[in-house]
């Protein structure tokens, strides 16, 4: 929380398990989104995350219309 709180987190991946951590949890996402700092609460959407900020180090991507991957598919 100081952290957050602090300024010095970009991203919280937060996937609370039992009572207490619930309650800890909320709050850790609560200090997050209050901050509009992005908060993951799953695995797979950390995992998710971490393949995408990889991707995104590695090089630009491409910038493919939503239209156009639909087309190419069809064809």
């Amino acid at each position: 929380m100081d952290l957050i709180e602090a300024g010095e987190v970009g991203l919280v991946v937060n996937t609370p398990t039992g009572s207490g951590a619930r309650a800890d949890g909320w709050e850790i996402r609560a200090a997050a989104i209050g901050r509009g700092i992005p908060c993951i609460t799953t695995m797979a959407g950390g995992l998710a995350a971490a393949r995408a900020i990889a991707a995104a180090r590695g090089s630009a991507p491409d910038v493919i219309a939503l239209q156009d991957m639909h087309r190419e598919v069809r064809a």
